[in-house]
């Protein structure tokens, strides 16, 4: 097909839908199904991806609706929307219940518990200034969301001014959009081009760019929660969630408070039974410490807090065949079956694909292809099988016989005694794993770069233009190369390389955990990250080929494990790995991200705790101690500055002494940790 002929075509496309998206979203009046819809949006959306160049004014794609309002813009929220942890049966709720008695300590006995329904809709940040509604975002990654303020002021639950008086001057109040069960059935009916659930009804009409067909939807909404509080703040959950009904602010009638996780388990189960009569669609239940000073002081590990967590319901689950059994090759050298199903619904998701996990699971289950198998889903977890149903009369076919060779590089399959995991040996020759570390430096949780997705890196890799990461920052000397490539033009190049030159200011833990090497999640990155004072100190440690005295130092910093520090040498000790970091330290703008969250007399110092506390947990100490600034370390040395001596303490207290390294006992901590 010509140029002048996609073009004729996309218009032609984006005509057709421009009439349907009028007839259903404005007029309730839709021509043609869902299915023949959806064929429209694809047929549009093939041509664009394999023609990123074409310069689309107003994209239906992306103006679903309406005309496009200039209020959908990034925000960052003040405070980040963190996400749960999830647990699935009362083990876990018990394990839950360890981690806060062995981070809280003595003061656990205070502990007890809220309990909200999870709702299934999309969570949103109300931010009120003076009493007034000033800004709403939708979640987003937890730190910066879309504003969709002029959506949310048409719904009527949400107060747009809270008496002063009341209310803190600023505060964030999050919480839940959704549409009730009767109300979907409703705004269903009205049209044979369905939404598959009602939470993509919520999400749907949230993200309309046209605020008068948000306001045609039945949105509702149900605070869940807060973030920052400038003054005013209540004690507690239950107490701060019953304040906000005051102010008009909806909450979850069945919020309750418990004092264990019995009492957990007895809401539960009735809540469970009592599922089906709830007028809106939950997913579990969320169980949060009350307290909020306890809160605060159990604060948050990665992205979830400590203080709470999402009891999901039991998981739902459908029959279906596996077509065929693929090999997958990972970053780093995994080897995972998949299984390709005849595509099943189950609980509003279409599942075609699940993972079988590893080989040990395959012959465990004797699953086969062409077996018929009992599908499960639990919540967001990966479908995955069940068990194989057995059908009498039918010839199944040969058992799956475990790959001894990669079948991308041909490299011998290793197995490790001490994982279930098999793995490709050929760790710089796969072209999976070359390609997936690609994919993993560019994705989101690493750099970030807009517009170097799964597709562009294949075609990059695959026409020798991105052959390791440091070609992705030479792609703007290749513009000849590159837009001369079909689906691509000036327009779409251009806008590629000012998204790698925005990303080039990056922490050094960012770097790190984007290189893709195993056992360095983003936690152990940052971890690693901490024991360079400066890019010049990384720098000069590969330059000078120096490493031990690092090494010997990160030994000592609490919480990084000897895996992840020995992965982390042995991909220094191959030179081309070492020039290949030089290379990223030379083209990207790097800094260290100390995560300091006080200036204090602790910054900058190492500090080691030994023996009980009373007042706090050893855990809590630690994590005071990393947002004062300091280096929590694991073992004494003379680098050590200061050592917090509990009870019981021993060969750590005498070994200090023999250092010379400054003692202080638990009063002497809680003096000189005082923010």
């Amino acid at each position: 097909m010509s140029a002048k002929d996609i073009i004729l075509k996309v218009k032609d496309l984006i005509n057709e839908i421009n009439i349907h998206n009028d007839l259903y979203y404005n007029k309730d009046d839709p021509k043609i199904n869902d299915a023949e819809y959806d064929k429209l949006v694809k047929k549009l959306r093939n041509i664009l991806l394999d023609n990123p160049s074409l310069d689309i004014k107003e994209n239906p794609l992306l103006l679903i609706g309406g005309k496009a309002s200039e209020n959908f813009s990034k925000f960052q929220h003040p405070s980040p929307m963190l996400s749960l942890d999830n647990a699935m049966d009362k083990e876990d709720l018990l394990n839950f219940e360890k981690r806060l008695k062995n981070f809280l300590g003595q003061t656990y006995s205070s502990v007890n518990f809220c309990i909200e329904p999870k709702i299934d809709g999309l969570s949103v940040n109300l931010i009120y200034h003076d009493g007034n509604l000033v800004k709403a975002a939708t979640r987003g990654n937890g730190k910066i969301g879309e504003v969709i303020t002029s959506n949310v002021n048409t719904i009527l639950d949400i107060p747009k001014k809270i008496d002063l008086s009341s209310c803190p001057n600023e505060i964030e109040i999050r919480g839940e959009i959704f549409i009730n069960k009767k109300d979907f059935q409703i705004l269903n009916s009205k049209s044979e081009n369905q939404f598959s659930n009602s939470r993509n009804a919520a999400a749907g009409s949230l993200r309309q760019l046209d605020s008068s067909i948000t306001a045609q939807r039945p949105l509702k909404f149900i605070a869940h929660g807060f973030g920052s509080i400038n003054n005013k703040k209540k004690e507690t959950y239950f107490d701060q969630m019953n304040e906000f009904k005051k102010w008009g602010i909806p909450i979850s009638p069945m919020l309750t408070k418990v004092n264990s996780i019995d009492e957990l388990m007895e809401v539960y189960n009735k809540i469970t039974k009592e599922r089906s009569k709830i007028e809106y669609d939950i997913d579990g239940l969320v169980y949060k410490v009350n307290n909020i000073a306890l809160q605060e002081r159990l604060g948050y590990v990665g992205k979830s807090p400590r203080w709470a967590i999402a009891h999901k319901f039991e998981s739902e689950s459908a029959h279906t065949t596996i077509n065929q059994i693929d090999i997958q090759i990972g970053r780093t050298g995994a080897v995972t079956p998949v299984a390709r199903l005849v595509p099943v619904n189950i609980g509003g998701v279409i599942v075609s694909n699940t993972t079988l996990h590893n080989f040990d699971e395959i012959e465990k289950k004797d699953i086969r292809v062409g077996d018929k198998v009992l599908i499960e889903r639990a919540g967001d977890v990966i479908p995955h099988v069940i068990e194989v149903i057995k059908v009498s009369g039918i010839k199944r076919k040969k058992p799956f016989v475990t790959p001894i060779k990669c079948p991308i590089c041909n490299s011998k399959i290793i197995s490790d005694p001490d994982e279930v995991v098999i793995r490709c040996s050929g760790t710089y020759k796969c072209e999976a794993q070359i390609i997936g570390r690609l994919k993993h430096f560019v994705s989101r949780g690493a750099l970030d770069i807009e517009g170097l997705g799964d597709k562009q890196i294949n075609l990059f890799y695959n026409q020798k233009i991105i052959l390791q990461y440091s070609d992705i920052y030479d792609l703007k000397n290749k513009k000849k190369l590159i837009t001369s490539l079909e689906g691509w033009g000036e327009l779409s190049y251009n806008n590629l390389i000012i998204a790698i030159d925005v990303k080039k200011n990056i922490s050094l833990g960012k770097l790190i955990y984007s290189l893709g090497i195993r056992f360095v999640g983003e936690k152990n990155a940052n971890a690693i990250s901490s024991a360079y004072s400066s890019i010049s100190e990384f720098e000069n440690s590969i330059q000078s080929k120096t490493l031990d005295k690092i090494k010997r130092y990160m030994i000592d910093i609490d919480g990084l494990g000897p895996k992840a520090i020995d992965s982390f040498f042995d991909y220094l000790g191959l030179e081309n790995n070492r020039k290949e970091i030089l290379r990223l330290v030379n083209h990207c703008d790097l800094f260290i991200d100390e995560n300091i969250t006080y200036d204090s007399k602790l910054t900058g110092k190492k500090i080691l705790f030994t023996g009980s506390l009373e007042s706090m947990s050893r855990a809590e100490a630690k994590s005071k101690a990393e947002r004062l600034g300091a280096k929590v370390v694991s073992s004494i040395s003379s680098s050590t500055d200061i050592l917090v001596s509990g009870d019981k303490s021993g060969s750590k207290l005498k070994k200090a002494k023999e250092l010379g390294v400054e003692i202080i006992n638990e009063d002497g901590w809680l003096s000189i940790s005082k923010n």
